[in-house]
């Protein structure tokens, strides 16, 4: 059992991540071209080579945490000594030198470069971070309540970045001084979560043996993938979800500011309903993946999110509080993705652990993470490429056409790939009853182990 004071804890730290990810989803791309000048194009590429980058670092990062072995466990020590660098490189993204043209070659390499430097620093901090959830409890209906704090923590701090970061952009008249006060914020929930959470004793004696060499380490890690089931389809199902669902969060800023017209104050509080539409809905999806199952969870979020995505792409332009009812109802269903998958992640470790003796957290949370990013990454690079082809201008008013082709991504691109992530986490088979089963059968085998050991 996982106390209050761990639980929280251990969700503060989420609550400083969403700080840097909530603004990579919404304000970064449009920050490049609103900004810093840079077509939808070429944003749209910048973003997907940053993304590629960041897919690579996340497995070197399992890889090299899974390895790792300190009196503080194998993932704090990141958190702790990464934390710093990640909130400096997300400052600097938001702080182009001067002598830097607008739209230029130097502003789109300084742009990539940047992203880059930021994403390199979030895979040192965020894949230790969520490994974590495995080496606290090895209970399903812990780590599910576990991940409901942490998507409460996570979702408030996306509804905060959504809300402080253009408000403070405005007050200051500059992005620059404003990712300073959010990195500073991050930091210190960092700290918290190190402070507080504690990692569990290695779950069986062969986990303190000598470490095998890399190749023949990784060699088993890939077979292991390949023959584990339930994490298969859970990553087939997060492309699906992720590469489709990605263009529609990055169309929010646009339709705030060309559709609706509506001043820094009034975006903030958009994006703020939008997020705390998901805050509420924590608690009840952690309640349906408990009752029922993780896969119930996300095939019924999925529903709520396609309704609301459809009626998003038939709501008048200019209609304020209808679209934010649709974003509200949106963000409301996709928050049972957010539980289920970071909670069904851990199950799958323990389900190679039980078929294949292996327990590779890390890398599985790295393997998780690059499948993620490179399918936020391809809808960036598809979502540049749909906003030119709409006819979107930076920094100017936009035809009825645009508008009317804004609404059109953000409702109907994802309604596909919602649809094939349902047909696909169908048949996820861990449900609670049978992870259960998978540690009652790891627990007796850890006794004989010691047993053994012993004689």
């Amino acid at each position: 059992m996982v106390g209050l004071r761990a639980r929280v804890g251990y969700a503060v730290g989420d609550f400083g991540l969403n700080l840097y990810w909530q603004s990579l989803l919404l304000f970064i791309l449009f920050f490049q071209m609103d900004a810093l000048g840079l077509s939808a194009v070429d944003a749209g590429i910048s973003y997907l080579i940053a993304s590629i980058w960041d897919a690579c670092m996340d497995p070197l990062m399992g890889i090299l945490s899974d390895r790792t072995r300190t009196r503080m466990g194998r993932y704090r020590p990141y958190i702790l000594f990464g934390t710093v660098p990640l909130a400096l490189s997300f400052w600097l993204c938001f702080s182009p030198p001067d002598f830097l043209v607008a739209g230029s070659l130097g502003m789109l390499v300084f742009a990539t470069l940047t992203h880059m430097v930021l994403r390199t620093c979030y895979a040192v901090v965020a894949i230790p971070y969520s490994s974590l959830t495995a080496a606290i409890t090895r209970d399903s209906d812990e780590r599910a309540s576990l991940t409901g704090w942490r998507m409460l923590l996570a979702f408030a701090g996306s509804t905060s970045v959504s809300a402080m970061l253009p408000l403070l952009a405005g007050w200051f008249g500059s992005y620059s001084p404003a990712a300073a006060c959010v990195g500073v914020l991050a930091v210190l929930a960092h700290l918290v979560c190190v402070a507080v959470v504690r990692e569990l004793p290695p779950p069986m004696p062969g986990a303190v043996a000598p470490l095998p060499g890399l190749r023949a380490d990784l060699g088993g890690f890939l077979r292991a993938v390949l023959r584990n089931g339930p994490l298969l389809r859970l990553l087939a199902a997060t492309v699906a979800l992720h590469l489709s669902l990605g263009i529609l969060m990055r169309n929010i800023p646009y339709l705030l500011k060309y559709d609706l017209g509506s001043d820094a104050a009034l975006s903030a509080q958009a994006l703020v309903w939008f997020s705390a539409a998901g805050v509420v809905a924590v608690p009840l999806w952690v309640w349906v993946a408990r009752r029922w199952s993780k896969a119930m969870a996300w095939q019924a979020g999925s529903a709520l999110v396609m309704v609301g995505a459809v009626a998003l792409a038939f709501t008048s332009p200019a209609a304020f509080w209808p679209t934010l009812s649709c974003l509200a109802l949106i963000s409301f269903g996709h928050a049972a993705h957010a539980v289920a998958m970071w909670s069904m992640l851990p199950d799958a470790v323990d389900y190679a652990h039980w078929r294949h003796r292996r327990r590779d957290e890390a890398k599985v949370y790295g393997l998780a993470s690059l499948i993620f990013k490179l399918a936020l990454g391809g809808s960036a690079f598809l979502g540049g490429l749909a906003l030119d082809g709409v006819g979107y201008v930076p920094g100017a008013a936009q035809t009825m056409a645009s508008l009317t082709g804004f609404r059109l991504l953000a409702g109907l691109v994802p309604v596909l790939g919602l649809g094939l992530s349902m047909l696909v986490i169908a048949g996820y088979p861990l449900t609670a009853q049978r992870h259960g089963r998978i540690q009652t059968f790891l627990g007796r085998r850890r006794v004989k182990q010691v047993g053994d050991g012993r004689r």
